[in-house]
């Protein structure tokens, strides 16, 4: 798992650094990069999740939320499980319940 954690983080890196940056210092990327992987990996665990069905973003520490989910229970939590990263500032929901 660690492995998979490292090879997100190192195939995001520096280019995409450069497009879309919005001025985010080489921290602040770092630290979005972070919490995206560690979000992704969470999603990715939770059984209850379909974590192949969610985009996540994150920029200056705002997730933002992407695709599809089955209930509003789910939608509910990956809203909370998002929240809970550290780091993370606010959450964005653009989640759309597929029932």
């Amino acid at each position: 798992m660690i492995f998979f954690l490292f090879a997100l983080i190192g195939s995001s890196s520096c280019q995409n650094y450069m497009v879309g940056s919005e001025a985010r210092t080489v921290g602040e990327y770092t630290d979005d990069v972070g919490i995206a992987a560690i979000l992704k990996a969470r999603l990715l665990q939770n059984e209850s999740i379909g974590g192949l069905q969610i985009d996540v973003d994150v920029n200056r520490g705002v997730v933002s939320l992407y695709g599809y989910v089955r209930t509003e229970i789910e939608k509910d939590a990956v809203l909370q499980l998002a929240a809970s990263v550290r780091g993370v500032t606010s959450v964005e929901d653009r989640l759309v319940v597929v029932e």
